[in-house]
């Protein structure tokens, strides 16, 4: 069956009683009946979610779809799964080093193929662990590590061979490649005019509201998308804006940063009452409009719009990263890739859109660092370096500062400092 079967994975984001959020489940399925893929659901299970250092609903999802590209692998080679081996679990490595990303039309970089071939080799150790698998995949094999891709700009990429024997849990991690992508003022401006209004200042506008809420959040804060994601209404509940001074900075603390650390941001008045608007308003409508009441309502600021099958519930992070695609590819922020079908190898040109939800944070970085400057501080990576959560400054500094160089003396700073009402 597991040849012919269609393999589909389940990530629970719709409230599912009996599964926690954002758990993943497999499937069989053929025409004739659907059926549970008990291996990999208990592992995911056991080895993820119940798992008190792997509670991130990322992690988990990541992993499953891990698991759920070797398995379409090895229908793809008709090989049962219970009978793989370690050979071809090294040829389903170098076929991904040398794949193309279908969603970023470049190479997959050996950080995340190390990440996948982990994941394999974990399940294959619970497989073995239960009786279930009596092959020679897992356990702490060296394998050769071979024809890791050498990018020589554009499109043009040539292969090399490694011949060091390592483990897949110490493939060499991708290095950052230093570049930002904020978005350009007349690409922001344009931005926040599509994707709708202030909660707080609708002027008769009916378009919702909380989209724009998330963009704010991300290029006048500098937050990250989980940890947009991961405000809750007690947060801004709790704040006492004064609307005569809508330019004054409050204290927010964010308690899921990178790595969960807490740590405190600076958040302009406006936007506090903007959420506080989208929380009386447009949120409230989204909870009466929900179908299924829960006994104890969620606190999670963001929830599915009134017209969506999961209103009255979270967003999950992948609706959000949807919502700005979405919204890059409507307003022309594109760029052409090339990208190779990885069933018929044929390389063909698509588009992608030229920002990423991450980028607003990058737009934070430079706008402040101008509006800094422009207002008279001569340090401004100080105050943006605690905005942004960085333990070094050098961080901030080797990140951002050959870019502000580069247009620090360009048109149009003074839109800058009026966009963020210096």
């Amino acid at each position: 069956m597991f040849f012919d079967a269609q393999l589909t994975l389940f990530i629970n984001d719709s409230g599912h009683p009996e599964l926690k959020e954002g758990q993943p489940v497999f499937f069989l399925e053929t025409p004739a009946r659907q059926i549970l893929f008990e291996e990999p659901t208990g592992f995911m299970n056991e080895h993820y979610v119940h798992s008190a250092s792997t509670a991130s609903f990322h992690t988990w999802s990541k992993a499953a779809y891990a698991l759920k590209s070797w398995f379409q692998y090895l229908q793809a080679i008709r090989r049962e799964w219970l009978t793989a081996s370690e050979q071809e679990r090294r040829d389903y490595r170098d076929a991904y080093l040398s794949s193309i990303s279908p969603k970023t039309g470049k190479l997959y970089g050996p950080d995340g193929v190390r990440d996948a071939m982990v994941v394999v080799r974990a399940f294959y150790e619970y497989c073995s662990k239960s009786g279930i698998y009596q092959g020679d995949i897992g356990g702490q094999l060296c394998v050769e590590e071979s024809r890791i891709p050498a990018n020589h700009g554009g499109f043009e990429h040539t292969t090399r061979l490694t011949l060091t024997r390592i483990k897949d849990r110490a493939l060499p991690k991708a290095r950052p490649s230093g570049k930002i992508h904020p978005l350009r003022v007349v690409d922001l401006r344009n931005l926040l005019r599509h994707i709708g209004p202030q909660a707080a200042e609708r002027q008769g506008d009916k378009r919702p509201s909380r989209d724009r809420l998330i963009i704010d959040l991300g290029w006048a804060v500098g937050l990250r998308l989980d940890e947009i994601n991961c405000l809750t209404t007690l947060q801004f509940l709790s704040l006492c804006p004064d609307s005569a001074t809508p330019f004054v900075s409050m204290p927010l603390t964010i308690h899921h940063g990178k790595g969960k650390k807490t740590r405190q941001v600076s958040i302009p008045t406006w936007l506090v009452m903007d959420a506080i608007a989208y929380i009386d308003g447009e949120r409230a409508d989204s909870l009466r409009s929900c179908k299924v009441k829960s006994r104890t309502p969620s606190h999670k600021l963001l929830l599915a719009h009134i017209t969506s099958r999961s209103c009255g519930r979270p967003v999950t992070n992948g609706a959000l990263q949807k919502m700005f695609r979405n919204a890059c590819f409507e307003l022309g922020l594109v760029d052409t890739v090339k990208k190779k079908d990885p069933m018929t190898n044929e390389v063909f040109l698509d588009k992608v859109p030229k920002h990423s939800i991450h980028d607003l944070r990058h737009s934070y970085a430079v706008l402040t660092y101008h509006a800094e400057r422009l207002n008279g501080n001569p340090e401004p990576w100080k105050k943006i370096q605690a905005q942004l959560g960085h333990e070094n400054l050098k961080t901030t500094i080797g990140t951002y500062l050959r870019y502000v160089e580069i247009f620090n003396d360009q048109p149009g700073m003074t839109d800058v400092r009026r966009m963020l009402g210096l």
